[in-house]
């Protein structure tokens, strides 16, 4: 799979009973429909991660989702923490550090 943010080739991962896909390239995140329940229900989210809290500058292009091949929608949760999702396949894309900074702001 490519990563929706570069284009480079993510890497398939198991966390837990998780499926995780990161990009080699920026570490991004990409979880597919049900994971995110599943991550957040573990409290896996730094792990998946790696614990680093999103700092880096905001994309300015569109994640696309190869999958599908579709421009994705950008979201906003809770915090201002920006992610992106799939409305065909219903996967989320996290740039690296927003899975962490979504679940730090949930938690408070």
């Amino acid at each position: 799979m490519k990563c929706p943010a570069c284009a480079s080739e993510m890497k398939v991962s198991v966390v837990q009973e998780v499926e995780i896909d990161r990009c080699r390239g920026c570490g991004g995140v990409v979880l597919d429909k049900g994971e995110t329940e599943v991550v957040e229900q573990l409290q896996l989210e730094h792990v998946i991660d790696g614990g680093i809290v999103a700092t880096h500058q905001r994309r300015t292009t569109p994640a696309h989702c190869y999958e599908c091949n579709r421009e994705m929608i950008a979201l906003r949760g809770a915090g201002d923490v920006e992610y992106d999702w799939c409305d065909g396949c219903e996967r989320l894309f996290f740039d690296q550090g927003e899975l962490t900074a979504l679940a730090s702001v949930s938690a408070d």
